[in-house]
C-alpha cells in the first residue's frame, strides 16, 4: 500500500496543474484533503501495482483512497494519483483512517508498506494470495509459462505458433 506523508497546508495561486493548494490542516474535507495530497509525487513503477493509498498528516490516517490510475510522469517526473476517497464502512477506511500512520515518519513523503488489503491471487492461478508489488509467488511465473507450454504441446510448437502471432518478437530474438 501506498503511503503519502502530507505536510503543512499551504495555498499559492492556481498552477499549471490547477493546483492552488498541498497538505493538510484540520478541518479539511476528505474532497479538500484529497485535491491538496493526490498529486506531483515522484512515484515509481512500484505504484503501479498499488492499490489503495493511504495520507498521513503529523503521525496519523488522515485520508484513504482507491486508485483508479496514476499519471504518467510529468517531465519533471512527478504523477499524480487519481481515485475514490473511501469512507467509512469500506475496509481500508476502517482499519487505517483516524489510526496511527502505519509507516515511520521519513524525508521521503512518498513510502509503500505491506497490507493485506493489497494482497491479491497469484497469477499463476494456484490461488496462494501474493503481496503487493508482485504477480507471481517465487518460481510460479515458470510454472505458468510451462504449463502453457504444454498445453500447445511442447517448446517447439510454442515457438512456432508464437512466432506466427507475433512475427516482429523473432526478429528481435
Amino acid at each position: 500500500m501506498l503511503n503519502i506523508g502530507l505536510g503543512a497546508y499551504r495555498t499559492w495561486p492556481v498552477d499549471e496543474y490547477g493546483r492552488s493548494s498541498a497538505g493538510w490542516r484540520p478541518g479539511l474535507s476528505d474532497e479538500e484533503v484529497y485535491a491538496a495530497g493526490n498529486g506531483r509525487w515522484k512515484l515509481g513503477t512500484r505504484a503501479d501495482r498499488e492499490r489503495y493509498a493511504v495520507f498521513s498528516a503529523m503521525g496519523i490516517v488522515v485520508l484513504a483512497v482507491e486508485i483508479d490510475h496514476i499519471s504518467n510522469p510529468d517531465p519533471d517526473g512527478r504523477r499524480t494519483i487519481h481515485g475514490a476517497i473511501l469512507k467509512p464502512g469500506h475496509p481500508v477506511y476502517d482499519r487505517y483512517v483516524g489510526s496511527e500512520s502505519p509507516v515511520d515518519k521519513s524525508q521521503n513523503p512518498v513510502q509503500y508498506f505491506d497490507s493485506p488489503f493489497d494482497r491479491t491471487n497469484c497469477a499463476c492461478g494456484c490461488g496462494d494470495e501474493v503481496p503487493s508489488g508482485r504477480n507471481f509467488l517465487p518460481g510460479h511465473d515458470q510454472i505458468a509459462i510451462h504449463q502453457r507450454v504444454k498445453l500447445v504441446g511442447g517448446v517447439l510448437p510454442f515457438m512456432d505458433w508464437f512466432d506466427a502471432t507475433w512475427p516482429e518478437a523473432k526478429a528481435k530474438a
